[in-house]
Protein backbone atom coordinates (compact mmCIF):
# COMPACT_ATOMS: atom_id res chain seq x y z
CA UNK A 1 0.00 0.00 0.00
CA UNK A 2 1.66 3.66 -0.59
CA UNK A 3 2.00 6.13 1.26
CA UNK A 4 -0.94 8.05 -0.39
CA UNK A 5 -3.30 5.58 -0.17
CA UNK A 6 -2.28 5.33 3.49
CA UNK A 7 -3.31 8.74 4.14
CA UNK A 8 -6.44 8.30 2.28
CA UNK A 9 -7.52 5.59 4.45
CA UNK A 10 -6.64 7.23 7.71
CA UNK A 11 -7.37 10.60 7.04
CA UNK A 12 -11.36 8.17 5.95
CA UNK A 13 -11.28 6.73 9.46
CA UNK A 14 -10.70 9.74 11.33
CA UNK A 15 -13.56 11.38 9.56
CA UNK A 16 -15.76 9.08 10.37
CA UNK A 17 -14.62 8.30 13.58
CA UNK A 18 -14.88 12.17 14.79
CA UNK A 19 -18.86 12.05 13.22
CA UNK A 20 -21.24 11.89 16.17
CA UNK A 21 -18.68 13.02 18.57
CA UNK A 22 -17.89 16.52 20.04
CA UNK A 23 -14.66 16.79 17.56
CA UNK A 24 -17.73 16.80 14.72
CA UNK A 25 -17.12 20.56 14.11
CA UNK A 26 -13.51 20.63 14.12
CA UNK A 27 -13.47 17.91 11.70
CA UNK A 28 -16.31 19.49 9.39
CA UNK A 29 -14.79 22.75 9.24
CA UNK A 30 -11.50 21.06 8.51
CA UNK A 31 -12.57 18.60 5.74
CA UNK A 32 -14.98 21.61 4.19
CA UNK A 33 -11.47 23.88 3.46
CA UNK A 34 -9.60 20.65 2.53
CA UNK A 35 -12.25 19.44 -0.05
CA UNK A 36 -13.53 22.43 -1.23
CA UNK A 37 -9.99 23.30 -2.21
CA UNK A 38 -11.46 27.25 -1.80
CA UNK A 39 -13.92 26.64 -4.42
CA UNK A 40 -17.28 27.89 -3.37
CA UNK A 41 -19.25 25.28 -4.93
CA UNK A 42 -17.39 22.39 -3.97
CA UNK A 43 -17.43 23.70 -0.06
CA UNK A 44 -21.32 23.96 -0.23
CA UNK A 45 -21.32 19.61 -1.72
CA UNK A 46 -18.49 18.94 0.58
CA UNK A 47 -21.33 20.10 3.30
CA UNK A 48 -23.88 18.38 2.14
CA UNK A 49 -22.10 15.35 2.14
CA UNK A 50 -20.58 16.18 5.75
CA UNK A 51 -23.48 16.78 7.36
CA UNK A 52 -25.05 13.65 5.91
CA UNK A 53 -22.09 11.51 7.08
CA UNK A 54 -22.84 13.14 10.34
CA UNK A 55 -26.94 12.80 10.59
CA UNK A 56 -26.32 9.45 9.52
CA UNK A 57 -24.17 8.05 12.50
CA UNK A 58 -26.23 10.29 14.51
CA UNK A 59 -29.42 8.76 13.59
CA UNK A 60 -28.09 4.93 14.25
CA UNK A 61 -28.61 3.49 17.42
CA UNK A 62 -25.57 4.11 19.54
CA UNK A 63 -24.44 0.42 19.77
CA UNK A 64 -24.44 0.23 15.82
CA UNK A 65 -22.91 3.77 14.88
CA UNK A 66 -19.64 1.79 14.58
CA UNK A 67 -21.12 -0.66 11.79
CA UNK A 68 -22.43 2.58 10.09
CA UNK A 69 -19.20 4.09 10.46
CA UNK A 70 -17.20 1.19 8.67
CA UNK A 71 -20.19 1.04 5.89
CA UNK A 72 -19.33 4.81 4.82
CA UNK A 73 -15.85 4.87 5.22
CA UNK A 74 -15.02 2.94 1.73
CA UNK A 75 -16.68 6.45 -0.10
CA UNK A 76 -14.88 8.83 2.16
CA UNK A 77 -11.59 6.99 1.80
CA UNK A 78 -11.92 7.21 -2.28
CA UNK A 79 -12.72 10.74 -2.16
CA UNK A 80 -9.69 11.74 0.23
CA UNK A 81 -7.57 8.86 -1.86
CA UNK A 82 -8.61 10.76 -5.25
CA UNK A 83 -8.49 14.55 -3.77
CA UNK A 84 -4.78 13.73 -2.87
CA UNK A 85 -3.93 11.98 -6.63
CA UNK A 86 -5.20 14.97 -8.15
CA UNK A 87 -3.36 17.70 -5.84
CA UNK A 88 -0.74 16.33 -4.92
CA UNK A 89 -0.54 19.80 -3.10
CA UNK A 90 -3.01 18.57 -0.15
CA UNK A 91 -1.09 15.89 1.36
CA UNK A 92 0.38 17.98 4.35
CA UNK A 93 -3.00 19.25 4.51
CA UNK A 94 -4.74 16.05 4.94
CA UNK A 95 -2.26 14.83 6.93
CA UNK A 96 -2.15 17.43 9.50
CA UNK A 97 -5.63 17.71 10.09
CA UNK A 98 -5.40 13.66 10.30
CA UNK A 99 -3.05 13.89 13.44
CA UNK A 100 -4.84 16.96 14.96
CA UNK A 101 -7.90 15.21 15.04
CA UNK A 102 -6.54 12.04 15.97
CA UNK A 103 -5.09 13.38 19.03
CA UNK A 104 -8.03 15.49 19.66
CA UNK A 105 -10.62 12.49 19.43
CA UNK A 106 -11.78 10.65 22.53
CA UNK A 107 -9.82 7.03 23.46
CA UNK A 108 -12.46 5.01 22.46
CA UNK A 109 -12.74 6.83 19.05
CA UNK A 110 -9.05 6.23 18.38
CA UNK A 111 -10.15 2.23 17.78
CA UNK A 112 -9.01 0.93 14.21
CA UNK A 113 -10.15 -2.58 12.81
CA UNK A 114 -8.93 -4.35 9.93
CA UNK A 115 -9.98 -7.78 8.67
CA UNK A 116 -7.67 -9.61 6.30
CA UNK A 117 -8.32 -13.10 4.99
CA UNK A 118 -6.56 -14.99 2.79
CA UNK A 119 -8.82 -17.91 0.99
CA UNK A 120 -6.45 -19.83 -1.35
CA UNK A 121 -4.40 -22.77 -0.43
CA UNK A 122 -0.93 -21.53 0.64
CA UNK A 123 -2.05 -18.01 0.79
CA UNK A 124 -0.78 -15.43 3.25
CA UNK A 125 -2.48 -12.07 4.26
CA UNK A 126 -1.12 -9.46 5.53
CA UNK A 127 -2.33 -5.79 6.80
CA UNK A 128 -0.53 -3.39 9.04
CA UNK A 129 -2.11 0.25 10.12
CA UNK A 130 0.09 3.01 11.48
CA UNK A 131 3.30 1.34 10.93
CA UNK A 132 5.62 -1.02 9.17
CA UNK A 133 5.04 -4.76 7.92
CA UNK A 134 8.69 -6.85 8.78
CA UNK A 135 8.83 -10.15 7.20
CA UNK A 136 11.41 -12.56 8.32
CA UNK A 137 12.08 -15.56 5.93
CA UNK A 138 11.54 -18.75 7.10
CA UNK A 139 14.91 -20.14 8.64
CA UNK A 140 17.65 -22.20 6.25
CA UNK A 141 16.35 -26.36 5.34
CA UNK A 142 12.64 -25.50 6.24
CA UNK A 143 9.19 -25.03 4.07
CA UNK A 144 7.40 -22.00 5.95
CA UNK A 145 3.62 -23.50 4.90
CA UNK A 146 4.57 -27.16 5.74
CA UNK A 147 5.27 -30.37 4.21
CA UNK A 148 4.38 -30.71 0.68
CA UNK A 149 1.92 -33.45 -0.01
CA UNK A 150 3.38 -36.31 -1.74
CA UNK A 151 1.57 -36.43 -5.66
CA UNK A 152 1.61 -39.66 -5.71
CA UNK A 153 3.31 -41.82 -8.69
CA UNK A 154 3.26 -39.63 -11.90
CA UNK A 155 1.29 -41.40 -15.21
Amino acid sequence: MSTLTDLGMTGAAVLVQAAATDMWQVARSGFTRLLGRGDPHRETATVRRLDALAAEVEQAPPAQRDQVRQRLLPAWQMRLSDLIEEDPARTDALRDLRDELLTRLPTPQQQWIQNITATASGATAQGVMFGSIINHPAPPGTDPIGPVPDPGPSR
